[in-house]
């Protein structure tokens, strides 16, 4: 009997050791699951709290500023000059400038860091002039920033650029190098330069065109004497030293309306230098000294005849204004004298093209002012202009 309760007992202690430890085990397990969990999990959650702050900054980034390339063109020739227009939005109306950078392009180069600016609200758009000087040509990425006031901050935007199909021209020899989408004579005048030569000048006005490119293979001599650009718009002077030979001076522009050569012809009329001026650049506008005086004396003639029938004192100033303009006309040539090492220039302007230098003093004949220039004929016969600051004084 004893022995079956020993027994019995030990059962039972045995059975509640068993539970305790399982009870333990478990307990420890669930423990350990409970604190796993936040060792890993919290900085998990802090990269995922970090993201979503960051997408939301970009967010509010883009939703303050859009911009895009507005209609770029889909082929380009090389030499032409050509407008990028960025189109732009701010959401932020309290910025205070929005200035652009270019980088990462290629076979352009930028004619004016001055910008165009027209607003279709609410896009501003920006225009800036650009020439194709490569065979390749590559948009440039533009980087926007957007400067608020009182030193607020800044956002910036990068717009990224692309690759546009270029073609290379293939003109004639009288190719003037110049793309335009229109290129007009304003004025022009031809002189004797020496015994082999003639000097055509003229003016002309080109829209969409780099008139510094333009040149001429049938010169011996050229240049341009002045030069103004007011983008799309440009004008200048050019001049070209060219052979005696030649009743014309015929050149081609290419013309991106038409995307033809378009020709140019300039006829070679050599007037009379005794009696013009810089002022006149129009051969047609030229008439000869001894017509005028011929004309002028009919008149006053006409005025004697009418006086003496009608007996009018009126017809006396017919007769007195003519012969006024007959004796201005007759006044024999002035004669000048120029100083030893004085410039001799094409034209008259201070930055003008010098195509001699005076080695002597010598004395000359006077053919025409303008402004502080005295025009003169050089021994050697060429014709040219000489400051009137390098004229003797004695």
């Amino acid at each position: 009997m004893r022995f079956f309760l020993l027994v019995f007992f030990s059962l039972i202690i045995v059975n509640a050791q068993a539970e305790v430890s399982a009870f333990g085990i478990e307990s420890t397990q669930q423990t350990e699951e409970i604190k796993e969990p936040k060792e890993i999990e919290a900085p998990e959650e802090l990269e995922e709290a970090e993201e979503i702050e960051e997408v939301v900054k970009e967010e509010i980034q883009a939703k303050l500023l859009y911009q895009s390339y507005f209609e770029l063109p889909k082929k380009l020739f090389k030499g032409q000059v050509f407008t990028l227009t960025i189109k732009a939005l701010s959401a932020k109306k309290d910025y205070e400038s929005l200035d652009y950078s270019f980088s990462n392009e290629a076979g352009l180069t930028l004619l004016s860091d001055e910008r165009e600016r027209k607003i279709n609200s609410p896009y501003f758009y920006d225009t800036f002039y650009f020439q194709v000087t490569g065979n390749r040509v590559r948009i440039p990425d533009v980087r926007t920033s957007l400067i608020f006031k009182d030193n607020s901050g800044s956002l910036e935007e990068i717009l990224r650029g692309e690759k546009i199909n270029t073609v290379r021209l293939n003109p004639e020899k009288d190719f003037s190098k110049v793309l335009a989408e229109n290129f007009k004579i304003l004025e022009y005048k031809t002189s004797q330069y020496d015994n082999q030569h003639n000097i055509v000048v003229f003016s002309a006005e080109a829209k969409m065109a780099n008139l510094n490119d333009f040149s001429l293979k049938a010169a011996y001599k050229e240049g341009i004497d002045a030069y103004e650009q007011e983008l799309p718009y440009s004008n200048f002077t050019y001049y070209a030293v060219v052979s005696k030979q030649l009743n014309e001076l015929k050149f081609t522009y290419f013309n991106l309306n038409t995307r033809r050569f378009q020709d140019v012809v300039i006829p070679i009329i050599v007037i009379n230098d005794r009696v013009s001026t810089q002022t006149d650049l129009a051969p047609t506008q030229n008439t000869h000294v001894f017509a005028k005086i011929i004309a002028a004396a009919i008149v006053s003639a006409i005025g004697i005849v009418l006086f003496i029938y009608r007996r009018n004192k009126f017809y006396l100033l017919i007769v007195i204004l003519p012969l006024f303009f007959i004796a201005k006309l007759s006044v024999p040539i002035k004669h000048v004298c120029v100083k030893e090492d004085s410039n001799i220039y094409l034209l008259p302007m201070k930055n003008g093209t010098i195509f001699e230098k005076v080695p002597y003093r010598f004395t000359t004949e006077s053919l025409g002012q303008a402004e502080d220039f005295t025009k003169i004929r050089m021994q050697n016969n060429q014709i040219g202009w000489v400051q009137d600051e390098n004229l003797c004084q004695d």
